[in-house]
Parts: structure tokens; sequence; C-alpha cells
């Protein structure tokens, strides 16, 4: 628990926060409900449980701020409230467009030219000429809609505008230009005496603007400039525009701005996402005072520097995410007293001081992509992400079954796997090279239970405060050395069940050749592996690796494994792709090849009693399925899910506890119950051990004197005093046959060899 860590100065603090708790007053991350007293925790506010007596802990928990952006970017199509047929207001006769209300709908028509049976002096609310082909926009072409109040040229291949094209419409108070070919635009567009309030001129090609272009918009409220191919911005650009509140420059060319980009004017929404800024200089926003939303996100800016805010006090919402966000300095938001939502998500920051938040006493919402930044805003009442998958901001394993798993799957791993050590060194068995395989595999099984533990007992060390230390339990010895018993013991296993696999199916195809297998060389093996494997581990701590893997290659999350499911291209990504796809779909595919090789060998070998042989052939198949079932339970998932992650689509955050916990460990819990403790030659050790004397064999012989060729057929044989006289029985007739009779049936002995 928390208390075995905290000290006296932080319980010191503790009676402090206890005082300050008893005049009203939640400690520091606790925030109070509506019409009570009671105090909750942030990550209770907003996770769709009500702790409140009244509920208000769920209240308020969309951001109003994003809403009302997204719901004005995406705004209705013109005249898409009339889509329900209402009768026209006015006697039109027209046969070329159609009328509603009081819209007059000529779309997709092929004109090239406004029809001449609208009535120029006719009381249009909206003219939707969308689809239409007018590559020049003049004068003349205008006349005839000079009463239209609202215009809709989209999609109407427009390359150019001529000087006063509308000036006859001084009318109109919403003109959409957008999805066309503009590379430019006149000045003197409009007459002095316009009424144009929304100007849209998105999805065109526009590279530059004269300075006196928009010179006559005095009663301009928004411009839409999206997507176009703009490089800057000046100030004699916008300084006309003494009443506009939005102006969108989003997906643009846009490289610099600097302390001439923006003039005084009343912007409350500015939008400079997905262009290509790669720095701000501090004071660049400062004409802009009344600005409220400020989108900044999809950028390539690397730091934010003191000052870049100044006389933004009235900004309520800032969007900085999907930059190279790696510093912010700590005077950087001190002039945004009245911020209440900020977005951080898709940067490279991995660490931030409770100094930079500490002015923002109207904060709300706070989106960072990894939840311990949340410790540097606690003050905040909601903090997102709330954990990753696996830890919190109180537990390491933030799951109530997670945690109480992590201790099941690592008493079966350890004590299933020591029981093999044991059982595999007390007693003889006649064939020593599987068996040492098998000790080679129990310990690399056993590793993987060490590693469950160890990360159990941090959880249980670091419950109900696991924030505060979450940063030093990454970056601790303890950690990386957890993530190297994990890297250790998955890639040892892998390459030791495909030598054992391999060892099998030589002894199934070419029984020969494996009787005359050198123990020797089995432990050559043996050590090349393990150094194989100890290699892969070591790898990414050691010195000369750090600037490929970076420091947090296994400290990347609270369970320290190499795995990067949510973050793919993280540092060393390459390497961590090799290990868990790779390595391991070939040693699948392998180990899948094998055992069904060896099935069909079995099955036409026919050495086996007419009266057992479908039952035996049923018994092997049914423990190769098993076999091969746990390797795909183990493997498959985990290089499902790693492709997934590199092809860019999300996975569940919940998904990786249970990689780490269940999915990983099933072949170290199980593997000793597969290989050893439900063969035959292990029941029969367990007997052999439970009486006081030795059991004598049949001519003076004990048990322990069989050749390989018994203990391998005793294992299909029926249990009970006959077992020896059949076991006899089989090996006069075994001694007898040819060569060519002996690798046939041996290929069947052999099989049972081990199962």
């Amino acid at each position: 628990m928390c208390s075995r860590i905290i000290n006296a100065k932080n319980f010191t603090i503790l009676i402090l926060i206890s005082h300050i708790y008893t005049i009203n007053a939640c400690e520091i991350g606790y925030f109070r409900c509506n019409s009570t007293d009671i105090c909750v925790a942030q990550r209770k506010n907003c996770d769709t449980q009500q702790d409140c007596p009244d509920g208000s802990d769920e209240w308020n928990c969309g951001d109003r701020y994003l809403d009302q952006f997204w719901d004005h970017y995406y705004r209705k199509r013109p005249g898409a409230e009339n889509d329900v047929q209402r009768k026209c207001e006015w006697n039109y006769t027209g046969q070329v467009c159609s009328c509603k209300a009081s819209d007059i709908l000529c779309q997709n028509l092929g004109l090239t030219s406004i029809p001449l049976d609208l009535s120029p002096d006719s009381n249009i609310d909206l003219l939707d000429l969308t689809g239409n082909i007018f590559r020049m926009v003049t004068p003349s072409l205008m006349s005839t809609v000079r009463s239209a109040k609202n215009l809709v040229l989209r999609h109407c291949s427009i390359e150019n505008i001529y000087p006063g094209a509308f000036h006859y419409v001084s009318g109109l108070q919403t003109l959409y230009l957008d999805q066309n070919e503009l590379i430019t635009l006149p000045s003197n567009m409009f007459s002095p005496d316009n009424q144009l309030e929304i100007l849209v001129l998105n999805g065109n090609q526009i590279e530059f603007l004269p300075n006196d272009v928009f010179a006559e918009l005095h009663n301009l409220r928004e411009l839409d400039l999206r997507n176009n191919h703009l490089q800057s911005i000046h100030s004699k650009i916008l300084e006309p525009l003494q009443s506009i509140n939005i102006l969108y420059l989003n997906e643009n060319h846009i490289q610099h701005l600097n302390f001439n980009s923006f003039p005084k004017i009343p912007l409350r929404i500015l939008s400079l996402q997905n262009n290509r800024l790669t720095q701000l200089i501090p004071g660049v926003f400062r004409n802009l005072t009344e600005l409220q939303h400020l989108y900044l996100s999809e950028n390539q800016i690397h730091t934010i520097r003191n000052g870049t805010f100044k006389n933004l006090q009235q900004l309520s919402a800032l969007y900085f995410n999907d930059n190279f966000l790696e510093l912010i300095e700590e005077d950087a938001f001190s002039d945004l007293t009245n911020l209440s939502s900020l977005y951080l998500t898709g940067n490279r920051i991995k660490k931030l001081t409770k100094i930079i938040f500490q002015g923002l006493q109207n904060l709300e919402y706070v989106y960072f992509d990894e939840f311990p930044l949340c410790r540097a805003a606690r003050h905040v009442r909601v903090c997102s992400p709330k954990g990753d998958g696996i830890s919190s901001h109180y537990h390491l394993l933030d799951n109530t079954l997670l945690r109480g798993s992590v201790w099941i799957m690592a008493m079966f791993a350890v004590v299933g796997n020591v029981l093999v050590l044991l059982g595999r060194f007390l007693a003889r068995e006649p064939n020593a090279i599987h068996s040492l395989y098998i000790r080679n595999l129990a310990l690399s099984d056993l590793l993987m239970g060490v590693y469950l533990f160890l990360i159990a007992i941090a959880d249980q060390r670091y419950r109900d405060c696991y924030i505060d230390y979450e940063e030093i339990w990454r970056h601790s010895i303890q950690c990386n050395f957890c993530g190297f018993l994990s890297t250790l013991s998955c890639e040892s296993s892998v390459l030791i069940l495909s030598i054992v696999t391999w060892d099998r199916l030589v002894s199934v195809t070419r029984p020969l050749a494996r009787l005359q297998q050198s123990r020797r060389k089995a432990i050559i093996h043996m050590i090349s592996l393990w150094s194989i494997a100890t290699t892969i581990a070591l790898a990414p701590l050691t010195g000369l690796a750090n600037q490929y893997f970076g420091t947090e290659f296994y400290g990347n999350n609270g369970v320290c494994l190499s795995l990067h499911i949510h973050d793919p291209f993280t540092k060393g990504w390459e390497y961590s792709a090799t290990m868990f796809i790779l390595i391991n779909t070939i040693a699948l595919i392998f180990i899948i090849y094998s055992y069904s090789r060896m099935l069909q060998e079995i099955r036409i070998s026919g050495v086996a009693l007419r009266s057992t042989q479908e039952t035996h052939e049923r018994a092997v198949a049914l423990r190769f399925s098993v076999i091969v079932l746990t390797d795909c339970l183990c493997w498959v998932p985990v290089i499902f899910v790693k492709i997934t992650a590199l092809s860019g689509v999300h996975i569940s955050e919940e998904l990786y506890g249970w990689l780490a916990i269940f999915v990983l460990p099933i072949n170290s819990a199980l593997n000793p119950v597969l290989y050893t403790l439900t063969t035959s030659m292990f029941k029969q050790q367990i007997r052999k051990m439970l009486v006081s004397f030795p059991c004598k064999s049949i001519h003076g012989r004990t048990e322990n004197d069989q050749s390989g060729f018994d203990s391998a057929l005793s294992y299909t044989l029926p249990h009970g005093g006959d077992n020896r006289r059949n076991l006899i029985k089989y090996r006069v007739s075994f001694e007898k046959r040819t060569e060519n009779t002996s690798i046939r049936s041996s290929r069947s002995n052999n099989s049972n060899r081990y199962y």
C-alpha cells in the first residue's frame, strides 16, 4: 500500500490537506459534488458512473467548445431546410430551375449562363447554381441575380472573377464560391455598399491575395479560406474586416507567422489547422484580444514558448493536437487565464511540470496521449485519458480482474515449471536428450512466472497512488529487469519449442537417425538458443543502443512489456515487430507443419495392435491438437494485434492488459501440463517415487535400465499387470523385423516417446 512509501514529510502534508478538507475544501485531485460536501476523485468525473448523490459528477461532460466548432465546421448544405417539398412563395414560371419556398434551385444542369426566366426583381432568398459551368464570373453574368440574398456557385469550374463582378448584387449576404479553380481574387470585387456577411472560398487553388481584395467587406463576419494554397497571410489583407468573427485558414501551405500577420480585428474563432507551421514567435497573436477559439492542430510545431499567447485573456479553447510538440516552457500558458479546454494529444510530450498549468484555474478539460501527464493537471476536473488499458491514475493494474489474475497466472507458471524441473532432475529417464530440452523449456517458462510475480508485487506496492510513482517505476531498474525477463522468456520459449518440435519430427520420420543423436550436440543447441534469446532481450538495455531504442523500450507501459501496441512506431519498433511478428510467425508455421506431418506418419505406420490402433491415433491426434492450439492461442493474437497496430488501426486500450496477463503467459502455464505432467512417463515416475522400494524388472533388471524403445512403447500400452508381458512381446517382435519394417514401426513408437 502507499502508506509504506509515504515518508515523514509527506505525512505532514497529508495532515495539512486533512485540515483544509475540514473547512469544506477538497484536496488536490478531488472535486466537490454540487449539493453536498462529498469529494469525488478526478478519475470518477465523467466516467458514466454516478458517484455523487445528485449525479453532478456526470454533468457537463461534453466539451461544449469542441461541439460548437464541429457543428459549425460541418454546417448544413445551403437550402437544406427546404429539402422537404414546400410550395413556391411567388409565381415562378421558369422551365429550367425549380422553386421551393423562396429558393431557386438550378443544380447540375450544365448551365453556362444564368437562366433568362429569372426575374431580376424577384425576392430570391437562395439561388443555388451548384454543378454548372461558369468559367468566368463577370458583372453581366451576375446582373440578373441582383436581388438574391444567398448565392451558391459551388463546383462551377470557375477560373477567373472579374473586378466588379458582384457590384450588382449589393444585397448579397452569403456567397459560396467553394470547390472551384480560382488561383487568386481581384481587387474591387464588391461594391462599397455591399451587405456580405459570409464568404466561402474553400477548396480552390488560391495562392495569392491582393492587399485590397477585401477592402469593401466591412460587414463580413465569416471568411472561409480552407483548403487552398496560401503560403502566408498579411495584416493588410485582413485589416478592412472590422466585423469579422470567424476566419478559417486551415489546410493551406502557411509556414510562418509574424507580427504583421494579424491586425487588430475582432476575431473570436481562428483556425490554422493542418498548415506547415514549425514555430510560433512570442506575441504573434497579440492583436487578437477578443479571440476565444484557436486551432493550431496538425502542424509541425516543436515548442511553445513563453509569451506565445500574449493578450489572449479571452481564449477559452486551445487546440494544439497532432503537432511535434516536445517542450512547453513554464510560463507558456500564463496569459490564458480564461482557458477552459486544452487539447495536447498527438504530440511527443513525455513530461510536464505542475507549474505549466498552475495559473489555469478555469481549465475544465485537458486531453493528453498518456494518462501520466495528468499528474501536472490534478486540479482539472476532466483529464483524459484516465488510463492506458493497463494502468490508471490510481493503480498499476487498473482492472480488478487483471489484478487478481496476475497472481493466479504467476502461480501456475511458477509451480508447474518448478514441478517439471524437480521431476526431471530427480527421476532417471531413458531419453536424456528430450529431457534436457524439456528442462530448458520449463526454465524458460519459469522466467515468465517470475516476471508476473514481480508485476503483481509492484501493483500491490503502488496501489491507490500509482500516478505519483509512475515515472519512477517505468524508468527503474526493476521495470527494465521485468522487461528483460518477459522478452527472454518469450524468445527462448519460442526457440526451444521449435527445437523440441524438430526433435519429435525427426523421431517419427527418421527413427534411426534419432537414436544416433548426440547429447553433446543437444547441449550445444541449448547454449546457442539461450545466447540468442539473452542477446535479444539484453540489447535494448545496452548504452550503445539507447539512440535506437530510446530510454523507454521496456518502460513504455506499466507492465514493462515491449509489445508497443498503442504507439506502434515508437523508437525500436522494427525490433519489436521482428520479435513478435517475424520470429513467432515462422515458429508457428513450422510447428503446425511438423505436427501435421507427424500425425500423418503415425497413421500410416500401423505398428500398434489392431484393437488399439484407432484409440492410439485418437489420443495422439488429441495431444497434438492441444499443443498446436495452445501455441496458436499464445502467438496468433499477438501477431494479429501487432500487425493491426502497425497498419494504423486503433487498438482498444483494454486489450493491452489482457495480452500481457493472459495471452502471452498461456504457454508458460500450460507447457508443463502438455509436455510433462500429463505424460505416461511422468505418471510412472510419480508412482515409483511413492513406493519405498525399487521395482525389479524381468530378467533381473530394473525399469530404469529399459531401453528408450520400451519407455516409448509403454505410453501406448494399457496400465496394469499385463503391461510388462505386452512390452516384452512387442520388444521381441520389434527385434525380428527387417530394417525397412523397423524404420516404419519406429515412427509410430517414437511418436509415443514423449506423450
